[in-house]
């Protein structure tokens, strides 16, 4: 990760545990898109009676352990903005 932003060099690095919100939002963010997945293919799989279950279980394990990593930059984005909102900072 950058140290610092190259446009409004704003500084990323924080304090040891200021990234942990991130973490949640990252983990909330993915496993809901994961379970929103499987509700809707547990939804059309009842639909269709003979699919095959074993693709549909590998593609969701799939998809819950790559969207933590898909969405982590983004996760830790979220919450320095959401620091920035809640704690602006005071001009000088």
């Amino acid at each position: 990760m950058y140290e610092h932003c190259p446009v409004c060099h704003l500084i990323y690095e924080r304090e040891e545990g200021f990234y942990t919100g991130a973490w949640a939002i990252n983990l909330i963010i993915s496993e809901l898109l994961v379970a929103a997945f499987i509700v809707l293919v547990a939804i059309w799989a009842a639909t269709h009676p003979g699919t095959p279950l074993i693709p549909l279980i590998i593609v969701g394990a799939l998809f819950s352990i790559l969207l933590p990593f898909l969405f982590f930059r983004h996760s830790r984005s979220v919450w320095i903005s959401m620091n920035y909102w809640l704690n602006p900072p005071e001009l000088e």
